[in-house]
């Protein structure tokens, strides 16, 4: 990794150009995989090249008709039912270099530029894959060579939130319409941040002010300050693990430690963990400082996490465990490991558990979406995937509806597919 600044991303600027990589393979649907009706994937082109940021995505978008996936040469949407290329729109500059990670009203945003700087964001109607609007961003040029600094692009509701260059703006998704520019206390920075529909928190450093660690919180629509509250001195891995509720985690050696605030900066609860796996799943080589999309989710009072991965004892798999936390009292509720020794990719949780899929191994261990009882942890199998999708889900944003389960790879490391959709029950 070369920089440990928030909201920077280095990415490698191998060649000019957009090259159209999952566009590039003709039709989406591929009918050799063997999957049938409701069953389809789309091959990943640039699976086998060496250059991963080729086919990196920065975000998965999930509409009623359409999964969208946003990469480096454009924004491409296939429809659900089919698989075949619902729209493609290729990037305004040389590259994309960011997203907004979700949707509002059918809206998100992308950041794009050329190969050397990344200062312009545009907004998308996920409908039609019109760039409704263009606008200028505050951008840096990479001190480092062959390489690229961009923003870092989260939603709040109808805002887009865009840190680059040491500055945080908000940015109306249905016009672009800069809403405000953050103000931060003098002598902190920002040390990482996060957002909800409602706000933006920011986990500030104020170490030579004297006043350690601070959590600030914006109204995403105007920017103001609504809050502010002390969590005292900050370690080296320190996270804004979510916005709403406020929770704050720090590591220190093979422990972690998880700070839960009220709506008024009171704390809640705070608890100490084992080695949790708090690795990126969305980041490859020359890449760092991009919004992270990591291995847990929060429902209600409900943490979920997961344990660092063991190695499986003649496999070539690794595999972990989840646990889940009480926020309100910081005790654990309990620990699974699903149904088989693997990988467990978390999709969403309510208050009857939590929906995840295990990843398997295209080996000799197919994918299975499991539901963990929100009360015991006791794990279920919901369905079965083909084989052959194992280990597609491990670095993935997976989403499930009605049955359809729909894996959209982060990085083409170790898979082959820009998409999969698999039905998992009858219509």
């Amino acid at each position: 990794m070369l920089f440990v600044v928030l909201g920077l991303v280095v990415l490698l600027a191998v060649g000019a150009g957009t090259a159209w990589f999952v566009a590039g393979g003709g039709s989406a649907a591929d009918s050799g995989s063997g999957g049938g009706a409701g069953e389809w994937s789309v091959p990943l082109a640039s699976a086998d090249s060496m250059d991963f940021t080729q086919g990196l995505a920065f975000a998965g978008w999930l509409t009623d008709k359409t999964v969208i996936r946003v990469q480096r040469d454009g924004v491409l949407a296939y429809d659900l039912t089919s698989g075949k290329r619902a729209w493609g729109t290729p990037s305004p500059g040389d590259q994309l270099c960011g997203a907004t990670s979700g949707l509002t009203n059918g809206k998100g945003a992308v950041a794009y530029g050329s190969d050397q700087l990344c200062d312009h964001l545009a907004g998308v109607d996920a409908a039609t894959g019109k760039m409704t609007w263009k606008i200028k961003i505050p951008a840096e040029k990479s001190r480092l060579a062959n390489s690229l600094t961009v923003p870092q692009i989260m939603d709040a509701g109808d805002v887009a939130v865009v840190y680059a260059n040491d500055v945080l703006s908000g940015y109306r998704l249905s016009d672009g319409a800069k809403r405000w520019t953050a103000q931060i206390p003098q002598g902190c920075h920002i040390k990482d941040m996060n957002t909800a529909a409602t706000r933006v928190a920011l986990l500030l450093d104020c170490t030579f002010e004297g006043s350690g660690g601070l959590v600030q919180v914006l109204d995403p629509k105007s920017g103001k300050t609504e809050l502010r509250s002390k969590v005292g001195e900050l370690s080296l891995m320190s996270l804004m693990l979510s916005a709403d509720p406020l929770i704050v985690r720090q590591e220190e050696g093979d422990k972690s430690t998880f700070t839960v605030l009220d709506d008024r900066g009171a704390k809640v609860s705070e608890f100490t963990t084992g080695k949790v796996d708090m690795l990126a799943m969305n980041t490859v080589a020359f890449v760092d400082g991009m919004f992270e999309q990591r291995r847990y989710l929060v429902q209600g009072d409900r943490l979920y996490l997961t344990t660092f991965p063991q190695n499986v004892p003649g496999k070539a798999r690794s595999s972990d465990k989840v646990l889940a936390f009480d926020l309100k009292t910081g005790k654990q509720v309990w620990e699974s490991s699903g149904t088989q020794p693997t990988m467990l990719n978390l999709v969403r949780a309510d208050d009857h558990g939590l929906l995840a899929l295990e990843v398997g191994d295209w080996r000799d261990l197919p994918p299975r979406l499991v539901r963990l009882d929100a009360a015991t942890g006791k794990a279920a199998e919901v369905a079965q995937l083909p084989q052959k999708y194992g280990t597609e889900g491990d670095d993935a944003r997976v989403f499930e509806r009605n049955g359809a389960v729909v894996i959209v790879p982060w990085t083409p490391v170790a898979v082959k597919h820009a998409v999969v959709y698999v039905h998992t029950k009858e219509s």
